[in-house]
C-alpha cells in the first residue's frame, strides 16, 4: 500500500537528495490545466498541489492560495459542480481532515476534522452521489457530506480500512481492505444506500482489495493486493445484480481507468499500461505505455476530453515528481514537474 511505502522511505528522509526549493507563485485563477495532488510524506505534513498551465507548473499552490498548507499525507481529491458553485473535496489521511476548496481559485470553503474522540479517523477516498460526497475512513467508516450545506450528515460503519469506492445505481460498494490488519486482512464490500445512507448488505470477495471501478453493463472491477505471500495479487469482475464475484483473474492489476468500454490499467507485472475489454471480458495483447524506465510509477489518470493519458513518477519518494502525458496510442506528448509523490490529476479543461 502506498501510505505503508511512504512511512519506510520517511526513515531515510534526512539522509537523501531533496529538491531545491521553488517560491510559490500566485496565479488568481486556474481555470485551464491540470491540477496534481502531491501526498507529501508520512507525519512530514507536507502535502501539496501543483497547477500546470500547459506552459509551466506552479508548486505550492494550495498553500499560496489560502497561507498555510495542505496537511499531512493527502490521499485523494474529486472535483464536482453543486449549483453554480464547482468544488475539489480532498481526503487528507494523517491530518484526519476533509478539505473543501474552490476548484478555479483553490481558496478554502470548509474543513471538516475527521476524528472519534482523540482518535484521526483518516480519510482516503472521495466519491460523489445524489448531491452527497461520500468519503471512506481508514477506521472502518464512511462519512457523509450533504453539497447543498457542506456539512456532515451522517457516518456509516463499514468493515476494516475502507480503500475504494464506487457508486452503482442508486448504491455505493465500499471495499474492506483490512491492509493495517496484517496477516488478518478483510475481504468484504459493504453496499450502502445512497439517499437513507443505511447499509443494505455486506458480501464476501478477496482478501485486502482495494480500487474499484464500474463498466457500463454496471459489472464491478475490483484489485486485491493479496497477503505479499502466498496469496498473489489479483483482478476480479464482479456481478452487481447478485452481488458476488464472478470471476478471478491472475493479473497484478492497479491504477484503473475507464474510458467507454475499454479498461485502462497498470500491470505491476509487465511494468506497462494496457487495455482490457468489458464487453468481450479480454486482455489486449500488445502494452499501450512501457513504463519500466519509470523510477516510481504511482499511478495514472485519463483525460477522455483530451484522450490523453497521465503517468506518475514518484522518483524514489524523495524528490519531486514527473507527470507525463501521452496520448490514446501511447506516443509520449509532454512532461512537467509535479510535487512530492504525486498522487492525483484534475483536469480543467
Amino acid at each position: 500500500m502506498k501510505k505503508l511505502i511512504i512511512i519506510l522511505i520517511t526513515i531515510g528522509l534526512a539522509a537523501c537528495k531533496k529538491d531545491k526549493p521553488i517560491e510559490p507563485v500566485a496565479l488568481g485563477t486556474y481555470e485551464k490545466g491540470i491540477l496534481v495532488l502531491n501526498e507529501g510524506l508520512f507525519e512530514q505534513n507536507n502535502s501539496s498541489l501543483t497547477f500546470y498551465d500547459y506552459n509551466a507548473s506552479f508548486q505550492q499552490v494550495f498553500k499560496v492560495e489560502n497561507d498555510r498548507g495542505l496537511g499531512d499525507t493527502a490521499n485523494d481529491f474529486k472535483g464536482v459542480a453543486f449549483g453554480n458553485k464547482n468544488y475539489i473535496i480532498i481526503a487528507v489521511d494523517v491530518s484526519s481532515q476533509i478539505e473543501i476548496i474552490d476548484r478555479f481559485t483553490l481558496k478554502s470553503v470548509k474543513q471538516i476534522p475527521q476524528f472519534e474522540g482523540i482518535n484521526a479517523r483518516e480519510p482516503r477516498r472521495v466519491v460523489f452521489a445524489a448531491n452527497k460526497a461520500f468519503i471512506c475512513n481508514f477506521d472502518g467508516t464512511v462519512v457523509v457530506v450533504n453539497m447543498a450545506s457542506l456539512n456532515q450528515e451522517a457516518l456509516i460503519e463499514v468493515g476494516a480500512n475502507p480503500d475504494g469506492m464506487v457508486v452503482v445505481d442508486d448504491r455505493l460498494y465500499v471495499s474492506n481492505s483490512g491492509g493495517l490488519n496484517y496477516p488478518v486482512y478483510d475481504s468484504t464490500i459493504t453496499v450502502i444506500d445512497i439517499h437513507n445512507n443505511l447499509v443494505l448488505e455486506t458480501f464476501e470477495t478477496r482478501i485486502n482489495s482495494s480500487q474499484m471501478v464500474v463498466d457500463q453493463e454496471d459489472d464491478i472491477y475490483l484489485t486485491s493486493t493479496g497477503n505479499y505471500d502466498d496469496v498473489a495479487p489479483a483482478f476480479l469482475r464482479i456481478n452487481t445484480e447478485l452481488n458476488e464475484v464472478e470471476a478471478v483473474m491472475d493479473k497484478k492489476v492497479s491504477s484503473m481507468q475507464m474510458v467507454g468500454d475499454w479498461l485502462y490499467f497498470y500491470n505491476g507485472e509487465s511494468k506497462a499500461i494496457e487495455r482490457y475489454h468489458t464487453i468481450t471480458e479480454t486482455f489486449e495483447n500488445n502494452p499501450i505505455i512501457d513504463v519500466s524506465g519509470y523510477e516510481t510509477f504511482y499511478g495514472m489518470e485519463i483525460n477522455p476530453v483530451n484522450q490523453e493519458i497521465v503517468c506518475l513518477d514518484a522518483n524514489g519518494y524523495v524528490v519531486s515528481s514527473t507527470v507525463r502525458v501521452y496520448d490514446f496510442g501511447g506516443n509520449f506528448l509532454y512532461e512537467f514537474n509535479g510535487g512530492l509523490n504525486a498522487t492525483g490529476v484534475l483536469f480543467n479543461n
